[in-house]
């Protein structure tokens, strides 16, 4: 687990962009990871969705995020960068959560200076901290840190750009650098000229979000690793495409009944077993289990000649 925080650092030291989709439960960051990514996020917007069917308005608390993030970290070995919302209370409440969150596993973790309960950095009504009471959160995340695994990441994020001057936003960006963060996420910035300005006063690498339909524009990745942006977070890669496929399935089903058709608009019975790694774990089944259990169980010990029967059936249905 540690030679994933050592990994993700490293990424933070390097001098190219690199992006953070982000995983919203071990499926989706399984598919991060085949996809060939370097880091994985977690989205507590998306996890707020997925886990609780409701929106991100700080419903999801402490335990269930902690659960939820472990088997996201259990699921792959890429690095997991954590959102850990205000990191469920005072400073105290962030030295506990930044305990547990590394002996889970993650490689980073990323707390924000919103007031308790939080909501989604996109979503209006949002209020902030005092900058002095943010500080001492950053100091109690890297003293936990620090005591855990001296390689984790400390993320801060700061929503003030929508909330005060960007004067100020600035401010409290370079103090959370100041104060120990290893890289600083600003909520929306609203042109690439205040971009800039972010890169250039922050002494920590820059990181925010681009959400379609959110408050940050539709910058083009390409501008932004050109004024030095390093950490890009795209949290509903996943969530967002999903969501519209499982409606457009859902929808065929009611109103026409065409197995078929649902059956093309997704990956096959095979290739999903191979997405969540079957057959990695039918060998391992051949390699424990004695001759008897395996006879018993297939009636042959020949791996291909299992796959082959299992597979058959899939092959009858019409693929698009």
């Amino acid at each position: 687990m540690k030679s994933r925080a050592k990994a993700f650092r490293k990424l933070l030291e390097g001098d190219k962009l690199f992006m953070r989709p982000c995983a919203y439960d071990a499926l989706s960051a399984v598919l991060i990871e085949q996809a060939g990514f370097e880091v994985i996020g977690t989205t507590g917007y998306g996890i707020a969705a997925s886990l609780v069917g409701q929106p991100d308005i700080g419903l999801v608390g402490y335990t269930e995020m902690l659960e939820r993030s472990r088997t996201i970290v259990n699921a792959v070995k890429l690095p997991v960068d954590v959102d850990v919302d205000t990191g469920y209370g005072n400073a105290m409440n962030v030295y506990w959560t930044v305990e547990n969150f590394a002996r889970v596993g993650a490689a980073g973790v990323r707390i924000e200076d919103q007031e308790w309960p939080k909501r989604c950095g996109h979503m209006a009504g949002k209020s902030i901290i005092p900058g002095d009471e943010m500080l001492g959160k950053i100091r109690a995340a890297v003293k936990a840190r620090d005591a855990e695994d001296p390689d984790m990441v400390i993320g801060a994020r700061t929503d003030a750009r929508s909330i005060t001057s960007f004067a100020e936003t600035v401010e409290r960006a370079a103090s959370y650098a100041e104060a120990g963060a290893d890289y600083v996420y600003v909520e929306a910035p609203q042109s690439l000229e205040e971009v800039e300005t972010l890169v250039k006063r922050i002494p920590a690498p820059l990181a925010f979000n681009i959400i379609p339909g959110g408050k940050t524009p539709p910058f083009k990745i390409e501008d932004l690793e050109a004024r030095g942006v390093r950490y890009l977070s795209v949290p509903m890669t996943c969530l967002y495409p999903a969501a519209k496929a499982m409606q457009a399935a859902l929808k065929e089903l009611r109103t026409t009944h065409d197995l078929d058709k649902i059956a093309a608009m997704g990956v096959s019975w095979a290739e999903f077993n191979e997405i969540v790694g079957h057959t990695a774990w039918r060998r391992l089944e051949l390699e424990t289990l004695s001759g008897a259990e395996l006879k018993a169980k297939y009636g042959t010990s020949d791996i291909e000649e299992i796959t082959r029967r299992e597979t058959e059936a899939g092959k009858k249905w019409k693929r698009g």
